[in-house]
């Protein structure tokens, strides 16, 4: 075979084929010797050395073919060498992504090229790689353009031809995961949207991943200040910890609350690999330097906007389509106002995420969600960006107002005594703070109680805020289940709002921006608001087809507001020119600016239809392993992820043994399914979480049988309770316990005081796992135990559920009933035959005798079941744990480990009850302990926190005089009353020390201080 040099190839020494360049795709992880001379040797195995030629701008690689021979020196000068086919330069340059630089130790190198097939020689290229494409007659210029940095005005690629550029490829490569994305955006859609140009643009970077040289320059003003991740390299670890903590200071990051491993070298280079495909934002780090970039390629932020965001949240879990829905939004007001001056609020907060990665975060997202992470919501201790922390629905226009008239209350007091008495005698509102006030809120928000009070007293002020009204059409979760209403979003406001876009409405586009549907009323006086009439001129009525007959008024006019809209905003460039008209024109009186986006897409409908893939788990979209992210760094992570993996194994249980494939939801779902096959007068109740309380599959088949009555709890209480006074129907309430909160005045005022026999499925009850401290359900037991009427029930399994549920079919004397469910797995029948004692066949046999009224009341209503008894006496101390709520299961585990510490053994003797109940706590039990079996240490464990089941149990113990009476030791196990943050529900008990582990030491260490 005759010899391969770099001549053999067209263009001559340093330049390979256009052709070849353009067909290697990017994933080909090229080998890098870093400080190699030329002709310097390198060591492989103990076989002859190998010579490596150094030829400027190129990398250079070796394929060891099929294990035979390996290329060697042959002469002095090293100028021939055997097998020469076997040596393949390769010309990569220059490129953003493709920075692959890696140390390779003696025994890889070769091997992981030949192994992953990430090399041809120049006759295996020819004869295998070459036909297959070129022959196919597409004209794919590679999407990967490898060594290629100039740009080609003729590669307008045609939207029949856009998929050839995508290709599966195989082995650890991340462009095809890009690819995917890219395919799941559907990049055609910019073509209609924004423009040839534009389009053409897209595909170049994000298609081809072809990047000019100069793209900072063509792209940007002018050069930004780069970030600490370019010079990554330069810095020892403690260095760089120091510089890229200075660096999240100076970006508004409160960095005191993150991890410092989310920042390691390791961490920050994953994100750098992630990065290297997005070239504008790999730039951006903040407000500062999105303003930056030239209006006209906002578009091309945005789709690298997208492409991160479905990348980072496939990883880390979290909402999903929410920020898909707001994305251009939040670029634009970024882009045009000036946070943190000016004040931004977001209503819930889960729908913020590209907020985040534009304010000093983005580096951080692979801790989104995680222990000492980033939140997955607003909150104020982790960002000056972030304004006002919120969790829950419906509070963001309250939370502007305050801060408006907190602003305004401190301007007046600076006025001049004879201003401040005009202000206070005349109600005068024309003075104004010197900045923006924005609340985005969505039309699922909107239905909330809060914000319409909020959304009367702003205008009954005339606070000079700016509300953008998200309409979406996805008032609930998930929009798409079938209801009592139909499968339609949940309100009269959002029909309204939709009718009028429909019949009224013009949709602002870029020809006719200028002829907005606005006005601005002069008259600021909000004692003379009535006169809003008289304020529209004639030309106003005429440019904006408001005539008298009102047809183009809405219930935002109506309220008089200013009204702007309605615009697309998933258009940036419509977006982004009404935000600079109000920014140039100011706000002159509370308004309204209406923007029509969409939360789904083809992608998304197809994958998860009915709940638009609101939220996704890790791996929804595809499967990706975090690791592949390490292949081109310097780090040996294969040993460290091996390290990481044994410290799991010792910390974590076999989860598999212990919980079942169902959750309480799911075991819930099923059961009523079979009661409403005997009974269709079941009724379903649910503040706009169908999805969340496992009513979807019920909603599908009886729809009539389901209410949506959207985010709106304190209703949905009242609603239930007046529905549960016919005692024909049989009421179920699901709310969640976080959410449940929201409606404590109906509970008690609606509820309880007229014992209303009501069913309340309380959902995600305890700890909640990744939504963090405004989700826990950790406070339930608390305001609830206080009600007399209430009873709580505490399943710990799912035979506890199921009698349960049983009961609350049948016709009783006693109030409300409240189902405590967690968010977590069942336990499995193994488990709990095993561990808890449990005899299923006949627990299912007593279930249905649970269906008596009176063998209910007898033998169920009010009881505890006993897991095991101590009887022992020998000299023995005996311990009684009483277990309030779903992680019986870590109290079961933890004294079976104790019991095998001969020391404690020896000494000790343990019992372990499931309480179940609380309103009517089982005193029985516990008096049969105390008396009859005469325990010496008493221990609750609960899922709550300060004022749960163990207040009721030790003012019952005080009641009683037992502690002194009987000598008795008592500790309470319960959650801490601060907040708990995201993490798994793993690592939130191991947080709180309520794990197994943690269990097993705090016990010990009780026991042996009081023995």
């Amino acid at each position: 075979m005759n010899s391969i040099n770099i001549s053999n190839f067209p263009g001559g020494e340093g330049n390979l084929c256009g052709r070849f360049k353009n067909i290697l795709p990017r994933f080909f992880k090229t080998l890098s010797y870093k400080n190699l001379s030329p002709y310097k040797n390198l060591e492989e195995f103990n076989e002859p050395n190998i010579c490596y030629k150094q030829i400027d701008n190129f990398k250079q690689c070796l394929y060891k073919n099929n294990g035979k021979e390996q290329v060697t020196k042959s002469d002095e000068k090293r100028k021939t060498y055997k097998n020469k086919s076997k040596l393949l330069f390769i010309n990569s340059s220059n490129s953003p992504h493709f920075n692959l630089k890696k140390n390779w130790n003696k025994n890889q190198g070769l091997n992981y090229l030949f192994n992953r097939k990430l090399m041809y020689t120049q006759e295996n290229y020819k004869n295998n790689v070459y036909l297959k494409i070129f022959n196919s007659e597409k004209k794919n210029y590679s999407i990967h353009s490898l060594g290629d940095n100039s740009t080609n005005d003729d590669n307008t690629i045609s939207n029949k031809n856009i998929n050839n550029c995508y290709e599966n490829y195989n082995g650890n490569n991340l462009d095809k995961y890009f690819d995917k994305i890219n395919k799941y955006i559907n990049v055609d859609m910019y073509k209609n949207k924004y423009g040839e140009e534009i389009y053409n643009e897209i595909v170049n970077l994000y298609v081809k991943r072809d990047i000019p040289k100069n793209y900072e320059q063509k792209y940007f003003f002018k050069n930004v200040k780069k970030s600490i991740i370019f010079d990554i390299d330069k810095y020892n670890d403690e260095e760089f910890e120091k510089k890229i903590q200075e660096e999240f200071t100076n970006n508004g990051v409160l960095i005191n609350t993150i991890n410092k491993k989310y920042y390691n070298k390791k961490n920050i280079k994953r994100m750098i690999t992630i990065l290297n495909y997005l070239p504008l934002l790999k730039i951006i780090n903040t407000p500062m330097d999105l303003k930056n970039l030239k209006k006209k390629y906002l578009p091309l932020l945005s789709h690298e906007l997208k492409i991160f965001h479905f990348f980072l949240v496939n990883i880390t879990a979290g909402h999903f389509s929410p920020s898909l829905s707001l994305l251009e939004l939040q670029l634009s007001l970024l882009y045009i106002f000036n946070p943190p001056l000016d004040e931004i609020i977001y209503d819930i907060g889960h729908q913020t995420y590209i907020h985040k990665i534009l304010t000093g975060r983005k580096l951080l997202f692979l801790s989104l969600r995680q222990k000492n992470g980033i939140s997955g919501f607003l909150n104020i201790f982790e960002s000056s960006y972030d304004k006002f922390g919120a969790g829950h629905s419906s509070t963001a226009l309250s939370a502007i107002q305050g801060i408006y008239e907190g602003d305004w209350q401190l301007l007046c007091s600076n006025k001049k005594e004879n201003d401040i008495l005009k202000i206070e005698n005349n109600c005068d509102r024309s003075y104004s703070p010197n900045k923006f006030y924005i609340s985005i809120i969505g039309d699922g928000g909107l239905t909330g109680g809060m914000a319409l009070e909020a959304l009367n007293y702003i205008s009954f002020l005339n606070s000079k805020v700016l509300i953008i009204y998200n309409d979406n059409r996805q008032v609930s979760l998930p929009t798409n289940g079938k209801c009592i209403s139909g499968n339609k979003p949940i309100g009269a406001i959002s029909d309204h709002l939709y009718d009028f876009v429909k019949k009224n409405g013009q949709i602002i586009g870029n020809e006719n921006l200028n002829k907005v549907n606005h006005y601005n009323s002069k008259e600021n006086n909000i004692n003379e608001s009535d006169k809003k009439e008289n304020n529209i001129n004639e030309s106003d009525k005429k440019e904006n087809n408001i005539n008298e007959s009102g047809k183009k008024e809405n219930i935002f006019t109506n309220l008089n507001y200013n009204y702007i809209g309605p615009i697309d905003g998933n258009n940036i460039e419509q977006v982004i020119k009404i935000l600079e008209d109000i920014k140039n024109k100011g706000i002159q009186k509370s308004t309204i600016l209406h923007i029509l986006t969409n939360k789904s897409s083809d992608f998304i409908n197809s994958k998860s239809p009915i709940n638009i893939m609101h939220s996704i788990k890790k791996n929804e979209i595809f499967k990706f392993n975090i690791e592949e992210l390490d292949s081109c760094h310097d780090e040996n992570n294969n040993e460290q992820s091996k390290k990481e993996d044994n410290e799991k194994k010792d910390t974590i249980l076999n989860d598999n043994e212990i919980f079942s494939n169902e959750t309480y939801i799911n075991v819930y779902t099923k059961e009523m399914l079979k009661y409403l096959e005997k009974n269709k007068n079941i009724i379903f109740i649910s503040p706009a979480m169908l999805g969340g309380s496992g009513l979807l599959d019920i909603s599908q088949k009886y729809p009539k049988n389901v209410y949506d009555v959207g985010i709106s709890e304190q209703h949905a209480v009242t609603f239930s309770a007046s529905m549960s006074l016919n005692k024909n129907l049989n009421v179920h309430l699901h709310i969640y316990s976080t959410f449940m909160q929201r409606a404590y005045d109906q509970i008690i005022h609606d509820l309880n005081l007229q014992k209303i026999p009501l069913n309340i499925i309380i959902n995600r009850s305890g700890l909640v796992g990744e939504d963090g401290a405004t989700h826990q359900g950790i406070y339930d037991l608390s305001y609830l135990g206080v009600l007399n009427n209430s009873t709580i029930i505490s399943p710990s399994n799912d035979i506890s559920l199921k009698k349960a549920l049983k009961y609350c079919s049948i016709n009783r004397k006693e109030g409300s009933i409240y189902i405590r469910l967690p968010k977590v797995n069942t336990l499995s029948n193994s488990y709990m035959e095993n561990y808890l004692n449990i005899n299923i066949m006949k627990d299912l046999e007593e279930i249905e005798k649970i269906g008596d009224p009176e063998y209910a009341r007898n033998n169920y209503f009010g009881k505890s079941q006993i897991i095991q008894m101590s009887r022992e006496k020998k000299g023995k101390k005996l311990v009684c744990i009483f277990n309030m709520g779903s992680m019986l299961y870590n109290i079961v585990n933890a004294i079976k480990e104790i019991e095998k510490d001969e020391k404690f053994s020896e000494n000790f003797s343990f019992s372990i009850i499931d309480m179940i109940f609380l309103n009517p706590m089982d005193k029985n039990i516990i008096d049969y302990v105390i008396n009859k079996n005469k325990h010496n240490y008493l221990i609750t464990y609960e899922d709550n926190t300060l004022g749960g089941f163990y207040t009721h149990f030790n003012n019952y113990l005080i009641e009683k005089n037992y502690i002194l009476k009987n000598k008795l030791y008592v500790k309470n196990i319960y959650f801490p009353n601060h907040p708990i943050e995201h993490a798994t529900y793993k690592e939130q008990q191991e947080f709180v020390k309520m794990d197994q582990h943690n269990l097993i030491y705090r016990i010990k260490n009780y026991l042996t201080n009081n023995f």
